[in-house]
């Protein structure tokens, strides 16, 4: 009764739905009269009034091809709306925009072309538009915080404009583009172009492959054949559309469905396609039962080792699953077998989601706690779920980190933002220094940009700090000593590398001489808050000894 309760709350009024649906017609009509501009280089933008900037980040400034504004071959609802799992309070319908097959090429794939021209057509759409008294604010925003992927949103005027969202993507044609051009293992972003070096690759040596960019770029061919998959699953189980709102309500609780690499609505949608189609799951189930086996899916299936599937039968281009997970962390493939739609989610990400997902289930056969409350009413911010928390503030000095660390393939791949180029490499050195210390790692989502029309685009120093939150384990976290590899060990020379000159050989009473790191600190006081230094400052004063010393060695070696 309780849930039954809350999915009353949390789905759309009739009334909303009337709203909803006569703004989308307005909008609809307003866009397919958008008027023709003259043709144009890409990167010549005499053509924009100087009132609505383009959301994107022109870096490199020029790149090659041909522009021209003209009205859009058909205009679609996509997304949760028309698939019944739209939700309260934040209400986001989607609309996409077709861009016409002239205004694009087939090698508009390279060197972020169509990325751009998508962006172009959307100042123009919001050009249009500002003119309009049946639109009420607009502002520009980025799909999951992918900076390639840029979205207009759209609010109606009047009272209702606080009420819901339209989101307009520009999309290519159906089948414009090959999906084999976007296999994870191809290079679309060229070093010279990028670097603005010539003959920067090395004769001989293959360029680096870029599988973010690539399915950032495939993403925008499969809307319609995803929003027609989930249509055929949904209409199979009657409490499929439940099912889905309770689980984004409890991601929602937890902060995992916004922002970059989030396990988002549509992500949840695919989970329950992907249980149905195994037989995981049956047809005939509550919304609760739905709800109840995809937790404890999430909590038993690790992602980021053995990935998942929704292609039945995939064709001979398609990416096996070991070439998926040779470039990205977690592995969710998508009905047409050719992109990853968790491929901007890194595996700590992941691994926060599997340990909520077995907590709430461990809530769950607990007979002494309201699960209920516990699972779907009770927010989980990383403050609450983590025993130690820091923050990283001055990201751009992230960029210098990343040519120190020669991240260029990276960059390249992320579109220039260090913040994501860097952070596989942060995750990963936290983990090696924190050891069995800790049993989770987890890092804050960038939030999506928003900005006005008339602003530019912001750049990627104007992101929130990012945020770690350690979970520790109480019988391991305060040892002074760390053991590392025999002295005979090829990994002996990895664990110097990690430690420097902290590092020295040491013999134990079982007679082994490993490699190992003393930590100072007699007392628990000493052991938890740490000694002060002229050139060091605690990042809090109830963090251990050992990560004190981690964040000065480690972290502060990619900041100097």
């Amino acid at each position: 009764m309780q849930m039954e309760e809350l999915l009353k709350e949390v789905a759309l009024s009739e009334r909303k739905k009337q709203q909803i649906d006569s703004f989308i017609q307005t909008v609809t009509k307003l866009i397919q009269t958008v008027p023709e501009s003259p043709e144009v280089e890409v990167s010549d933008l005499s053509w924009l009034s100087s009132e609505v900037k383009v959301p994107f980040l022109l870096v490199p400034k020029a790149t090659k091809g041909k522009f021209h504004m003209v009205p859009p071959a058909s205009v679609d609802l996509i997304g949760s709306y028309p698939l019944g799992t739209c939700t309260k309070p934040r209400i986001r319908v989607d609309l996409a925009v077709t861009i016409p097959a002239d205004v694009l090429h087939p090698k508009d794939v390279v060197n972020q072309r169509y990325p751009r021209k998508r962006a172009l057509y959307l100042a123009g759409l919001a050009q249009y538009l500002t003119s309009s008294s049946e639109i009420g604010t607009m502002r520009y925003s980025c799909l999951h915080g992918n900076r390639l992927r840029p979205v207009l949103l759209l609010t109606p005027p009047g009272k209702d404009s606080s009420s819901f969202t339209v989101n307009i993507h520009a999309c290519p044609p159906p089948g414009f583009f090959k999906p084999s051009r976007f296999h994870p293992q191809k290079n679309n972003i060229r070093t010279e172009w990028y670097s603005g070096l010539q003959n920067s690759q090395s004769e001989g040596t293959e360029p680096p492959t870029t599988p973010h960019y690539n399915s950032s770029v495939l993403g925008d061919l499969l809307p319609r054949p995803h929003l027609q998959f989930l249509s055929a699953v949904g209409s199979q189980c009657f409490a499929f559309a439940d099912g889905v709102a309770l689980l984004k309500v409890w991601l929602r609780q937890r902060e995992l469905d916004q922002g970059t690499g989030c396990f988002n609505g549509f992500l949840a949608s695919m989970l329950l396609a992907y249980l149905l189609n195994s037989r995981r799951i049956s047809n005939s189930m509550t919304a609760y039962q739905l709800l109840r086996n995809s937790l404890n899916f999430l909590a038993s299936t690790d992602l980021t080792v053995n990935g998942i599937s929704l292609a039945k039968d995939p064709d001979s281009s398609a990416p096996s699953m070991e070439e998926f997970h040779n470039v990205f962390q977690v592995v969710f493939v998508d009905p047409s077998g050719h992109l990853n739609m968790c491929a901007d989610m890194t595996a700590c990400t992941y691994k926060q989601l599997q340990h909520e997902a077995s907590v709430s289930m461990q809530f769950w056969d607990n007979p002494t706690v309201d699960g209920f409350h516990s699972l779907l009413m009770t927010p989980k911010p990383m403050i609450r779920t983590s025993d130690h928390v820091f923050q990283l503030c001055e990201l751009v000095k992230l960029q210098s980190s990343c040519k120190k660390l020669d991240l260029l393939s990276e960059l390249m791949d992320h579109s220039g933002d260090y913040v994501h180029a860097a952070l596989p490499f942060i995750l990963s050195l936290l983990q090696q220094g924190l050891g069995q210390r800790i049993s989770l790692l987890t890092h804050s989502l960038s939030p999506d940009p928003e900005w006005s029309v008339e602003s530019e685009a912001p750049k990627h120093k104007a992101q929130p700090p990012l945020c770690f939150g350690l979970l520790l384990k109480p019988e391991l976290a305060s040892s002074v000593l760390e053991r590392g590899p025999p002295a005979d060990s090829p990994k002996s020379a990895e664990f110097r590398q990690l430690w420097g000159s902290r590092s020295e050989l040491r013999r134990f009473q079982d007679g082994a001489i490993t490699e190992a790191v003393l930590w100072d600190g007699k007392s628990m006081c000493q052991k938890t808050t740490g000694p002060q230094t002229d050139h060091y400052t605690p990042v809090t004063a109830v963090c251990i000894l050992f990560l004190l010393y981690i964040l000065r060695d480690t972290i502060h070696m990619l900041f100097c």
